[in-house]
């Protein structure tokens, strides 16, 4: 109030003096240069009651305990936390199934144009305990993962026995050096294959594993359903290497427990061109049931020759086997193995659950030839 009293006063003046005559006596014009100069400094002065000014906040005081100070030490528990948990300790066997190993490519034996056998080796040579092969061997079939190293993506491949008879007897095992065997064979768009051909003896390929692909004693089987009995196998391609592997661990267990086995494979090929593995040749020899193990019978299909595994060829093998005998001798199983196409024209697509792969629904021409058997116990169906 006092401030607006003070501007509507001042106005007034100055009208009244701006009223007043320019010439005159010297006491006008010295009362107006009196009045103007008044309500300048009026107007510029303070008001009545001042505000004491705030003093400056006091200096503040850096502490001896600083961000560098919590920082590093952090920094380094954090990264010998992560190195610990996320580490996995090393681990003295020439595989194993968390770290890709450095393997070197000693040999390739050329089987057809498209396909080859290659043989691996630890770089690092390493004397695992005796048993390590004969676990694995004898805890069902078993793949190792490859990385192709540009694409960062890794495929699965079964290992051919090394040694399916030794001069001591039968006996299935692994020679000293630790070698893996693996069939390849290139495939139309694929990745891994064209990888693993294109290299040289000398070459270095990651490998990890091994990977259970089918335990032989699933849990939750009955005891007299424990062993496998009679085995139907049809392969495609690259799929005879889990077959092979399969009747090698067979073989070996007659050595243990005398029963006897029955393995027919219908194998399907490309060409007829194509050189015959040197294990299924053993495999043939070893079970040709002369001395008591297991029978070994091979039937070999040809795409260019225009043979191909029909329903009646699967039908004769699951006759011929006697399968489905009530589980006396084991439970009997017929496989497919191969590419997708082949699995699922045989047995029917996989399926996918919480983020696994399952056997899926059992369909295709195998699928058509149980539902239609009308005696005759379980038979067990695997897509490999």
């Amino acid at each position: 109030m006092l401030q607006r009293s003070i501007l509507r006063l001042r106005s007034h003046l100055l009208q009244r003096c701006s009223a007043l005559p320019t010439p005159g006596p010297p006491a006008a014009k010295a009362l107006r240069l009196n009045l103007q100069t008044r309500l300048s400094t009026t107007k510029s002065s303070p008001p009545a009651h001042p505000r004491h000014p705030i003093p400056p906040p006091p200096p503040r005081t850096r502490p001896f305990y600083t961000t560098p100070f919590f920082t590093i030490p952090t920094a380094f528990i954090l990264g010998y936390v992560t190195y610990t948990c996320t580490t996995t300790p090393t681990i003295p066997y020439p595989i194993n199934p968390y770290s890709f190993t450095p393997h070197l490519i000693t040999s390739t034996l050329p089987l057809s144009p498209t396909s080859s056998l290659i043989t691996l080796s630890p770089k690092q040579p390493s004397a695992p305990p005796p048993s390590f092969w004969s676990i694995i061997n004898s805890e069902g079939l078993w793949s190792v993962q490859i990385k192709q190293p540009q694409l960062q993506i890794q495929r699965e491949y079964t290992p051919l026995p090394e040694t399916l008879l030794q001069s001591e007897g039968r006996k299935v095992g692994r020679n000293p050096d630790n070698e893996l065997t693996i069939f390849v064979r290139a495939v139309d768009g694929g990745e891994v294959s064209p990888y693993l051909l294109s290299r040289k003896p000398g070459d270095v390929v990651e490998v990890r594993g091994p990977v259970v692909t089918y335990a032989f004693k699933p849990e939750g089987a009955l005891k007299e359903e424990e062993d496998i009995g009679n085995v139907v196998f049809i392969a495609g391609g690259t799929g005879i290497s889990p077959a092979i592997q399969l009747t090698a661990h067979l073989l070996s267990q007659h050595t243990k427990n005398g029963k006897q086995r029955r393995v027919k494979i219908l194998f399907a090929s490309r060409t007829a061109d194509e050189k015959l593995l040197p294990q299924l040749q053993e495999l043939q020899k070893s079970g040709d049931g002369k001395q008591g193990g297991i029978k070994v019978d091979v039937e070999y299909f040809y795409d260019d020759k225009g043979t191909f595994i029909k329903k009646p060829d699967i039908e004769a093998a699951v006759v011929g086997l006697e399968m489905g005998n009530g589980g006396k001798d084991g439970r009997d199983v017929i496989m497919v193995s191969g590419p997708e196409g082949f699995v699922n024209y045989y047995a029917g697509k996989k399926g996918w659950k919480d983020g696994l792969e399952t056997q899926g629904v059992l369909g295709g021409v195998v699928g058509e030839i149980l539902k239609s058997r009308k005696q005759g116990g379980k038979i067990e169906v695997v897509k490999l």
